[in-house]
């Protein structure tokens, strides 16, 4: 049988599909699968895609009938162009900010409510994660925090990450970010590929030294060279992804040639290096041909503009496409019907969540522990005041529209919209529709 014609990218999916799960450099479209070493572990998962990603029904019979990846993609081609629709996967919707160029969507999580004592702390998180897989947002990003309730709720995002897989389809779940330095890079690359098989593919993982000496009780002797210890492990991350071997020693000191199972869905890692400070991350990132997860905590738009610049020049001195890598900004997030009814809104438990932030990063500066409360809560004015005007996203959809044109000229690429800083969990839920609104306003940037 021919090779569909006009549908490179199926034929491509099933050809990585069999080369991976059965073990061989090449596969030649044309040969049946089970010519090819296909098992029936395996010809049940291929049923399982079929149905699941193409919303096709086909039997063990019909595998093992000679079938070729060549069939496979015909199949598909002939389903499409049906117009046969089976459950939601039939006709995916397109994520917002693909349609059209303008900035892609994500939702970005950091609760600062880990004293809480509930039995539905993770419901935001999971109820956010269906409604955004639902309308076309790209990404669900899931942070790493330590020993603090400021961002307590997440001391391991591949845990999460694997709890939302099931219940997502579409969206991209995204570590935001793994503190590669706290960790052995084997164990991590572990974990995300058993993720990434529960969700078919869906994963990416942003990458980050860590600052905080405390959180470096987990790995002491990495503190002071955090930053190469980051690099050398992306590497490390990388090569095993890509089902590379590399030699560590064994409990008895003899060198050992390891690689990592399960195996991953995808061939490679997108990976992201997370930029909080200076320009030498985001050059960082460049070289290393990674995307760049940002903020506006510590730069304006115009700094960040100059930042993307460096990064892309870097991206281009090292060999990698300047325009190939994303650049994904973090902002804190809330958008209504209503201007007044936001500030109204996010006022308040803001406040208190920028509270729990200064209780973090005044550790060891002497000048904010010196503050009385009266002071304290000016700094607090002040710094909602500098949020809520210049490093969030907040008001209605026209209102916030002008950050995003901002950002898009800036050179961004994506927003993830961090939404848990303690506003009333039905209300933010309620708000996302109004972000869904904005999202698509975006997309004609």
């Amino acid at each position: 049988m021919s090779r569909p014609q006009g549908d490179p990218d199926t034929t491509t999916f099933f050809l990585d599909w069999a080369s991976r799960r059965l073990g061989l450099a090449t596969v030649d479209p044309r040969t049946p699968l089970t010519a090819l070493g296909l098992d029936s572990v395996k010809a049940a998962e291929l049923l399982t895609i079929l149905e699941d990603r193409f919303g096709i029904e086909m039997s063990a019979e019909d595998i093992y009938a000679d079938l070729c990846v060549a069939d496979l993609a015909e199949r598909v081609v002939a389903h499409r162009d049906s117009g046969v629709r089976v459950g939601a996967m039939a006709a995916p919707a397109a994520p917002a900010g693909e349609i059209g160029g303008g900035l892609a969507f994500g939702l970005f999580f950091f609760a600062s409510d880990a004293q809480q004592c509930s039995a539905q702390r993770y419901r935001l998180l999971t109820d956010s994660a269906r409604f955004a897989d639902e309308h076309g947002f790209t990404s669900i990003w899931l942070p790493e925090r330590h020993f603090h309730k400021f961002g307590g709720l997440y001391p391991n995002p591949a845990v999460l990450a694997a709890a939302l897989a099931p219940i997502t389809r579409r969206i991209r779940i995204r570590a935001g970010s793994v503190v590669l330095p706290l960790h052995n890079p084997v164990r991590v690359a572990e974990d995300w590929s058993v993720v990434d098989n529960l969700s078919d593919g869906r994963v990416d993982v942003a990458f980050a030294t860590g600052w905080n000496p405390d959180d470096f009780v987990l790995a002491p002797d990495n503190y002071h060279a955090r930053v190469d210890v980051m690099r050398d492990g992306m590497r490390t991350v990388r090569q095993l992804w890509r089902g590379e071997s590399i030699s560590l020693p064994n409990g008895a000191g003899e060198s050992r040639s390891v690689r990592i199972f399960p195996t991953p869905i995808q061939s490679d890692l997108t990976a992201w290096v997370t930029c909080s400070g200076g320009v030498e991350r985001f050059e960082m990132a460049g070289e290393l041909g990674a995307n760049v997860l940002t903020a506006l905590l510590f730069q304006s738009v115009d700094e960040l503009a100059d930042k993307i610049t460096a990064y892309r020049k870097a991206r281009a001195r090292h060999g990698h496409d300047a325009d190939g890598g994303r650049v994904t900004v973090m902002l804190h997030t809330f958008v209504g019907d209503d201007d007044a009814e936001v500030r109204r809104t996010v006022q308040g438990p803001f406040k208190s969540y920028l509270a729990d932030s200064v209780d973090l990063w005044r550790r060891g500066a002497q000048a904010l522990d010196d503050l009385d409360d009266r002071s304290r809560n000016k700094v607090l004015d002040f710094a909602f005041e500098r949020y809520y005007r210049t490093s969030g996203l907040f008001g209605t959809p026209d209102s916030a529209l002008p950050m995003v044109e901002s950002l898009h000229r800036a050179g961004a690429d994506e927003i993830a919209c961090l939404i848990d800083f303690g506003v009333a969990e039905s209300t933010v839920l309620t708000g996302l529709e109004s972000l869904a609104a904005l999202a698509n306003k975006a997309r004609s940037l």
